[in-house]
């Protein structure tokens, strides 16, 4: 009988630990994920607008190097706009990690590419009041990105730790890429 009690009493304190370990988890997966639905409406809010005051002013055929840096940035803007927005099994995939990060990277350096052109006669390539949108627009994004990125590490430390991570993989938890947003 004392055995059996002891045996017992082992099973519950394993089982209660294991759904310890898997709600911690959860928890931290469905943080990531509002918080990565927070920063996909942000910059999916922030960009639209500015990519559709784009689309007001076509540029068919380029007239300068501005427009042509104008042009970058709009079509960098299309394919975040398609990374972003592409639906996805598992939001926290290192693929789709990498590729929201990429995308951002091609507006970012298309952007500091047409803000850096030389000015022509009729001023600064991009109106203030657009690079003023931009930059508020794109801090936002920041704080949020690390936001994004600090409970990311607690979900991978939770995710690879071990004893953590033999419930982990029992359970199909996976470690998810940072965004490098910046």
């Amino acid at each position: 009988m004392g055995q059996t009690l002891y045996v017992w009493l082992l099973c519950a304190c394993l089982l209660f630990w294991f759904m310890g370990v898997h709600n911690r988890l959860m928890r931290l997966r469905a943080r990531a994920l509002a918080v990565l639905s927070a920063l996909e409406k942000q910059v999916l809010s922030g960009m639209l607008p500015l990519q559709h005051r784009l689309a007001e002013r076509p540029v068919d055929a380029p007239n300068n190097a501005s427009d042509e840096y104008r042009a970058q940035w709009a079509q960098a803007l299309r394919v975040m706009e398609e990374v972003w927005t592409a639906p996805r099994k598992d939001r926290l995939d290192i693929d789709a990690q990498q590729q929201r990060t990429e995308s951002w990277g091609q507006v970012i350096t298309a952007w500091n590419a047409w803000v850096s052109a030389p000015p022509d006669l009729a001023g600064p390539c991009v109106p203030d009041s657009f690079r003023l949108e931009w930059e508020a627009s794109t801090a936002k994004a920041i704080v949020i990105t690390d936001a994004l990125n600090a409970i990311l590490n607690d979900y991978n430390e939770g995710v690879s730790e071990p004893p953590a991570c033999w419930v982990a993989h029992f359970f199909g938890f996976k470690v998810s890429a940072l965004i490098g947003i910046k």
